[in-house]
């Protein structure tokens, strides 16, 4: 796979080939990173369908050309403006289904599980404030792929077996993703054709139509029907929000990332100041292993711990990324102390334009929406994005994520393009690559190949070569010989300091890059 463009002026790395072979189609037919991300976005949510869909939401990241940079939350929100209080909790009927994945993953799915999905709304968004093209043009790939049909990739296909039981909740979704008695399997030709015509009619009239015309009278009706609580209201009154992101100097650059109320990007944010101390390329091993696990293990503990209320995320942030309390890890760490489904795209143009999404429709629901093609998310069913509990936010409050979409740019005008899903593993794979690459100098391709480790808890995984030190303090040690999904699938893109491109699409999952 071609992982520099010589001659390029834009670079894509996406969750699918597909996706971002539509990207560069769309720059190519006079969009910039803005509308070459929305483009790829779409066709994710078609080619790799239970990781994102028009029925979830996502996080964009846009560093512009004078070097500002905005984040667009078009994440889940929670549902049930005008219902009784009985509809809420078990009044759902919520169900529980084990996934095959692992030691097997509880996750709550029907209608009760989904919350007001974002795509369409932050989608718009991005073209209005930093697109050339509009939704039709940007959606036409997509289309394309939904009624003419693409090859179920390798990621796609393991989630399918994985989720198998959710899959065949209802008739409707059972006729979108089996192939007679079982779901689809890795190279087989897939379509979608109601979503087809959904995509369609969305690009001819506007997301409004999802949000406050037929489409969203079918959607709540069905939705209520089946259990739910995301009613008309709570569609018509969907905003994406325009946030300020998080920003951390490292070194001679700047990283920004997601910001609060999102954990994933302060997580990843702490993680970064802690390091920054220390001259991580000329460290002994066994000290840097220890520095970069000890970081990992302390974040990941606070995202467990602090981060509950999104209303007050925002002072645990800025007090956990503070300097004080990055002095005081480091002592800890030198005196000892005892993945829903999510995709990631990263597009760059010649102007300096970066877009990094991050999207997730938690693991699904289980339902489709008959006669449109869009399958709901299940964000509201996922212990990790509802700490205080089932249905436990205010209809409109906006779910926690690990999402972390995150662009770094230097002063002599290099810029960075990276996100990954992989729930807690997210921010630690980010890390890593960041610093692969600015410490360690290795390409973009090197640095999203290498071996990586991650420590949680009495937890330490690593792969085959990666650095590793101090294993008798952890209680459970995974080491896996082949690069593996468990660390999360880092799609990045760069333009160098002189001007080339680079992508790398991550081969722990079913990703692609392409250029234009």
């Amino acid at each position: 796979m071609e992982t520099t463009g010589s001659n390029s002026t834009f670079a894509a790395a996406a969750g699918t080939p597909y996706a971002a072979e539509a990207a560069a189609e769309t720059y190519r037919a006079g969009g910039n990173a803005a509308d070459a991300a929305v483009a790829a976005s779409a066709a994710v949510g078609v080619t790799e369908p239970l990781m994102s869909s028009i029925g979830g939401g996502g996080f964009a990241l846009v560093r512009d050309s004078s070097g500002g940079a905005e984040l667009i939350d078009y994440y889940d929100a929670m549902p049930g403006k005008g219902l009784p209080a009985s509809a809420f909790g078990a009044g759902g009927s919520p169900q529980t289904i084990l996934l095959k994945y692992g030691a097997g993953v509880r996750s709550i799915v029907g209608g009760a599980s989904s919350a007001v999905p974002g795509s369409l709304r932050g989608w718009e968004k991005l073209l209005a404030r930093h697109g050339r093209l509009g939704m039709k043009e940007a959606l036409a790939p997509a289309v394309r792929f939904a009624r003419e049909g693409f090859r179920l990739c390798r990621t796609s296909a393991l989630w399918f077996g994985v989720a198998e039981e959710v899959l065949r909740l209802t008739d409707e979704t059972r006729k979108h993703f089996y192939n007679g008695e079982r779901v689809y399997l890795e190279g087989e030709e897939v379509r979608f054709p109601e979503l087809a015509d959904t995509l369609e009619a969305i690009g001819e009239d506007g997301a409004g139509l999802f949000y406050e015309g037929g489409l969203a009278r079918t959607i709540s009706s069905y939705m209520l029907k089946m259990g739910g609580i995301i009613t008309e209201e709570d569609l018509a009154g969907y905003e994406a929000v325009i946030r300020e992101p998080m920003s951390v100097r490292y070194g001679a650059g700047a990283m920004h990332t997601n910001g609060p109320p999102s954990a994933g990007g302060p997580t990843l944010a702490q993680m970064l100041k802690v390091v920054s101390a220390y001259k991580l390329a000329t460290m002994p091993e066994a000290e840097y292993v220890r520095v970069m696990t000890g970081a990992m293990k302390l974040a990941l503990e606070d995202r467990e711990t602090a981060y509950l209320d999104g209303e007050e995320n925002g002072r645990v942030a800025e007090r956990l990324t503070g300097e004080e309390y990055a002095a005081e890890q480091r002592r800890r760490i030198f005196s000892g102390f005892g993945s829903p489904h999510t995709t990631h795209l990263s597009c760059v143009d010649s102007d300096g334009l970066a877009v990094s999404i991050t999207a997730s429709m938690g693991y699904g629901s289980g339902l489709v929406v008959p006669g449109t093609g869009i399958p709901m998310n299940n964000t509201l069913g996922e212990p990790e994005l509802n700490p205080r509990g089932f249905h436990a936010l205010a209809p409109g409050e906006r779910l926690i994520s690990n999402m972390s979409p995150t662009v770094v740019s230097s002063e002599e005008g290099g810029i960075i393009a990276l996100g990954s899903p992989g729930a807690s593993r997210i921010p630690t794979a980010i890390l890593q690559t960041v610093i692969n690459v600015l410490d360690f100098g290795m390409t973009l391709e090197e640095a999203v190949l290498a071996p990586r480790f991650h420590a949680e808890g009495d937890l330490f995984a690593c792969e085959a070569g990666a650095s590793t030190a101090d294993l008798d303090s952890y209680e459970r040690v995974l080491t896996y010989e082949t690069p593996n999904m468990f660390f999360g699938g880092v799609n990045a893109v760069r333009r160098t300091p002189e001007g080339h491109f680079e992508a790398a699409a991550d081969p722990r999952r079913s990703g692609g890059s392409a250029f234009a």
